[in-house]
């Protein structure tokens, strides 16, 4: 493997962990004795240390040295987490990742590395000596040893409050009882005792044969020893840590690979081949309807079985369960609340739904943008909540859920819900929206002016909001990818904003239809159904078209006047309709004809054409054509 391979294997693996070890550190800060997060976190650090000092970057190695040391001295309960050491190690944990990310682009860091593991290291000294337990390790290390006879002595020493020199009196301490046996273990270590960087007293473990009152007189001979303790202990379970298990023993064994990293650029390729094989499977269709060959139908019924079983496989490869976005959240929303001065309980549900990466890519900003906003906007804080009779705590939540082709991502608060009145207020002062408009304002209007570039009802600019970016973002980013938004609010109840996305957007299923000569897709998951309507059910009202069906009243679209076609209206009796919907926007797209429903392969569009309304795409038809796909939503 190539260098550039290694550093690319690198820095993707060290992201993860990365990953890993904030959401570790979220559940450490709401549960201080879990365990497991300990543990994953310490084994995270070990691995990014390992990893770095091989590729040879030695800041981020010697910072994640220095955070593995003190998460090892918690996991071993030494010391116990505090809201300082649990702030420091969040911003260490974001000092490795802007270390990661310079190294990444070959960028000098200005971060001061030594300054960092000299705060860790101080942090990782100001555990108790009286809190004193035998590892697992250590256990096995004395029960393997007969050679050591006597009794186990744990020996505590307190030296004189001004003492000059602690490392000398120290060091003197432990010559001393080395004379009675062997020492077993210090607390602090040895190393740290030589330094002088301890409190006034220190623990000792000796084996010896000698009286304990004769070992305590001894060294109390030594000047500037304050106080001596010695007592017999016994070496047996009580004295390891709690909640942890001796280690496996057994033989470690070679795992066979499960799985392999591939570069995102060769997925792509190997997409845009498979996208190929589709539209040529379609043109073979074509071929053998109109060949009428015995030959030709095997050969194209096995190309058809083979393409699809093909297409199915690579789509799989660009699917991700949307948790790979929602991970970082759960960090985020603690640094926006802690900031903010407010307590939010932060949930998510259906993480494991998965997504195309396309599609991941995209909604990641939107989703970040929707959280915010329930923060900065909704969130109130304790004592406002508190007199609402409402917990202190806020509650935030994101839903993910599958529904009939559709991923649907929903954004819930239980914050100050949407003022529609300040929002009236602030669009007639911008010119958004009229005085008459105002007395009749409806959801999907309120919508319209919230997702209006650059409007804002934050008085101050924060770090957070006010500057009129967000809504504006996340409704582009659907209207790009052929999705919808809808929101629900009620006055001091919350709010809730719902995303509406397609499962891909490489090849889908599409509708064809004729409008006129020419041929049109539109998306199978924004179709409801198609149906024929009669000249008679159509009818109007305040000049638009509309018919009713199942006691629904839907407005009509005709498609030729709309993508400005200008064809002669023929009067038929049957008229083709497909009705679409889009978020909460229902209607009826007047067609020529209905071709039928297929595979089609999504291209974008380019710059010139890329804003045109009502049109999100291309595909290329089984002729060689090239069809238009509607975006229902643009359709108005």
């Amino acid at each position: 493997m190539h260098e550039e391979s290694y550093r690319e294997l690198f820095f993707s693996e060290s992201e993860d962990y990365l990953k890993n070890i904030n959401q570790a550190m979220v559940k450490l800060e709401a549960a201080p004795g879990d365990k497991a997060s300990l543990e994953e976190i310490f084994r995270c650090l070990h691995t990014i240390k390992g990893m770095s000092a091989t590729m040879g970057f030695d800041n981020l190695a010697k910072l994640s040295h220095s955070m593995e040391s003190l998460f090892d001295e918690l996991r071993q309960g030494r010391i116990k987490l505090t809201l300082t050491i649990t702030d420091k190690l969040f911003y260490c944990i974001d000092i490795v990742s802007q270390l990661l990310e310079d190294t990444k682009n070959n960028q000098e860091s200005n971060v001061d590395v030594n300054l960092l593991t000299n705060e860790l290291k101080n942090l990782s000294l100001a555990g108790d000596p009286n809190e004193f337990f035998l590892t697992p390790a250590e256990k096995l290390s004395i029960s393997s040893r007969p050679d050591l006879e006597g009794k186990f002595l744990k020996i505590k020493i307190s030296l004189v409050t001004d003492c000059a020199m602690k490392q000398v009196r120290a060091f003197l301490v432990l010559k001393e009882l080395s004379r009675f046996g062997e020492i077993i273990k210090t607390v602090p270590s040895q190393n740290i005792l030589e330094e002088g960087k301890f409190e006034n007293n220190f623990l000792v473990v000796l084996v010896t044969k000698e009286d304990p009152e004769n070992i305590r007189q001894d060294l109390m001979g030594i000047s500037e020893i304050e106080f001596v303790e010695a007592k017999e202990m016994q070496i047996n379970s009580q004295n390891a840590i709690p909640g942890v298990a001796d280690k496996d023993t057994g033989e470690h064994y070679v795992k066979k690979i499960q799985s392999m990293r591939i570069p995102v650029k060769r997925l792509d390729q190997l997409m845009n081949l498979v996208q190929e094989l589709v539209i040529a499977r379609i043109r073979l269709a074509q071929l053998r309807q109109a060949q009428k060959n015995p030959s030709l139908d095997e050969i194209s019924f096995s190309f058809d079985r083979l393409v699809t079983s093909l297409q199915e496989e690579v789509l799989a490869t660009r699917f991700l369960p949307i948790a790979h976005i929602l991970d970082n959240f759960p960090r985020m929303v603690r640094d926006l609340a802690h900031n903010a001065g407010k307590e939010v309980n932060f949930l998510i549900s259906g993480s494991e739904i998965e997504l195309d990466r396309v599609i991941l890519d995209e909604i990641g900003d939107p989703l970040v943008h929707l959280v915010r906003n329930a923060i900065d906007h909704g969130i109130e804080i304790p004592q406002v909540r508190i007199k609402n009779n409402k917990p202190a705590a806020g509650k935030v939540e994101i839903r993910v859920s599958r529904q009939k082709g559709q991923i649907f991502v929903e954004v819930i608060d239980d914050g100050e819900g949407i003022d529609t009145e300040t929002v009236k207020n602030e669009a007639i002062r911008k010119g958004l929206l009229s005085k008459d408009d105002g007395q009749w304002l409806e959801p999907k209007k309120i919508l319209d002016i919230l997702t209006t570039s650059g409007f804002s009802t934050k008085k101050e600019v924060t770090e957070v909001s006010g500057r009129g970016v967000g809504l504006d973002v996340v409704k582009n980013r659907l209207d790009m990818l052929g999705g919808g938004m809808d929101f629900f609010s009620q006055r001091n109840q919350g709010s809730r904003f719902v995303l509406a996305l397609p499962l891909t957007v490489a090849i889908i299923k599409a509708m064809l239809v004729k409008v006129g000569d020419e041929t049109y897709a539109i998306p199978l998951m924004n179709i409801r159904e198609t149906i024929k309507l009669k000249t008679s059910e159509i009818k109007f009202i305040q000049h638009f078209e509309v018919f009713r069906i199942r006691e629904e009243v839907i407005p009509i679209i005709r498609l030729d006047k709309e993508l400005g076609l200008d064809l002669k209206n023929e009067e038929k009796n049957d008229i083709p309709v497909v009705i679409v919907e889009a978020g909460m926007m229902i209607s009826g797209l007047v067609v020529s004809a209905v071709i039928g429903e297929q595979d089609i392969v999504v291209k974008p569009l380019g710059a010139p054409l890329k804003k045109t309304r009502g049109i999100s795409g291309a595909t290329i038809l089984g002729n060689g054509k090239v069809a238009l796909i509607l975006d229902a939503a643009g359709i108005k």
